[in-house]
């Protein structure tokens, strides 16, 4: 019998109804984990997350986590222990209390994806979270990390022999294309930009604004822009992007997923800075369609966006650069084709769910020897 592999996602499950970046990877390593040939089951869809870091919050979570071991338990003795924990993307907002609870009972290892760290807070008030969430991470057999900022931080406090370096990567069997009722693009004129992104405060606002900006000095260049997403921060963006009429600047919605890999494929060109992100699961689908990129070289960003090979990358502490890049590409049609065809051989070649799932089933097969399991 294969192992049995218990998978949690403490910040969002799989299967959580609002699209995002991390639900799109949780997905795909859980798939990939399943590829690989292990018994792999979504262990709970309890959410360990808080927006707010008082103590009285950390208390409730960690109650929260504790009950559901309680309900785990009782499943276990049914269906049987699994053999490891798979924990993705444990940080300070949300530690795997319930993986290091279960893992303590069944004497099983924990296995971390993505673990990372976020900003302490203006007062420090996120650092009790982030003692909680270093402590589990420290716990783990192994952490699978995805960016130098990433693998920087777990350097501090985890041994070198418990940090295994993990490409980002995109399943294509996944990625479903639903066609699309009518083109957004529809009457505009040159190139057809793509953005897709949440509309909320913070990071993602950002790239709002930088997109913006850049936008407003190529106001002479044929180009038309649909903007995919929404969220609380869309009046906002709206705001933004006002001094463009509809011909230029369309907003398109929240759009299901397979709309958007349509509009994906339909596009000349996925516009979107990315600033602060952690790496960007956008750029990789995109790049599955043969759709190149232009973003910011920030941050995790360079690991999904190669410059020059699958996109061109704008340096952020540049006043313009994004708006130079983004004006090099528009004007440069042999340029889109050459990045448009690195982009799709880049996922294709060295960002598979094969590629995933082999390098994890081999990374877990030694987890596992070594605890004897």
């Amino acid at each position: 019998m294969p192992p049995r592999v218990a998978f949690y996602a403490p910040l969002k499950p799989p299967d959580h109804p609002i699209p995002s970046g991390d639900r799109q990877m949780a997905r795909m390593l859980f798939a990939a984990l399943q590829k690989s040939g292990l018994d792999v089951f979504q262990a709970s869809r309890e959410i360990l997350y808080s927006k707010r870091a008082g103590s009285e919050y950390m208390a409730a979570r960690k109650a929260t986590a504790l009950a559901e071991a309680d309900r785990l338990s009782t499943a276990f003795a049914t269906d049987g222990v699994p053999a490891l924990w798979f924990s993705y993307h444990p940080y300070d907002k949300s530690p795997d209390w319930l993986g290091e609870e279960i893992c303590a009972r069944f004497s099983i290892p924990l296995v971390t994806a993505e673990p990372c760290k976020t900003g302490q807070g203006p007062n420090g008030e996120w650092l009790p979270w982030r003692e909680q969430s270093m402590r589990i991470i420290a716990s783990a057999a192994m952490n699978f990390v995805m960016t130098h900022s990433d693998r920087e931080f777990l350097a501090g406090f985890v041994p070198d022999e418990r940090i295994e370096w993990f490409d980002p990567f995109v399943d294509a069997s996944l990625l479903v294309s639903d066609p699309l009722n009518a083109d957004p693009w529809s009457g505009g004129e040159g190139l057809k930009l793509l953005t897709v992104g949440m509309m909320r405060q913070g990071a993602k606002l950002e790239s709002y604004t930088v997109l913006a900006q850049a936008l407003a000095q190529l106001h002479a260049l044929p180009w038309t822009l649909v903007i995919a997403g929404g969220g609380p921060g869309e009046e906002e963006v709206r705001g933004l992007f006002s001094m463009f009429s509809h011909d230029r600047v369309r907003f398109a919605g929240v759009r299901p997923a397979g709309e958007v890999l349509s509009m994906m494929e339909a596009a000349d060109l996925l516009a979107w800075p990315g600033c602060r992100e952690a790496y960007g699961m956008v750029y990789l689908e995109a790049a599955s369609r043969g759709t190149p990129a232009v973003a910011l070289n920030t941050m995790g960003v360079p690991r999904v966006v190669e410059h020059g090979r699958t996109g061109l990358l704008a340096d952020p502490d540049k006043p313009g650069d994004y708006a130079k890049a983004l004006r090099q590409m528009i004007t440069d049609q042999a340029l889109r084709n050459q990045l448009g065809n690195g982009a799709k051989s880049f996922v294709e070649g060295e960002r598979s769910g094969e590629a995933a799932s082999a390098h994890l089933r081999r990374v877990i097969d030694q987890v596992l020897a070594k605890a004897g399991r």
